[in-house]
């Protein structure tokens, strides 16, 4: 069970760091959707 417990911890940062990122991304208002999107695909994010 702990291990399990783990694993959501992991989860949770990730998706924790993921809205942060999004929100950082938002107020970038001179940022390219497109180039923030052709970049994204790219990051190696196993969630």
């Amino acid at each position: 069970m702990e291990l399990f417990e783990e694993e959501i911890e992991i989860y949770n940062a990730k998706m924790r760091l993921l809205s942060w990122l999004y929100e950082e991304i938002k107020i970038q208002s001179g940022v390219s959707k497109d180039l923030l999107n052709e970049r994204g695909q790219k990051l190696p994010l196993n969630i």
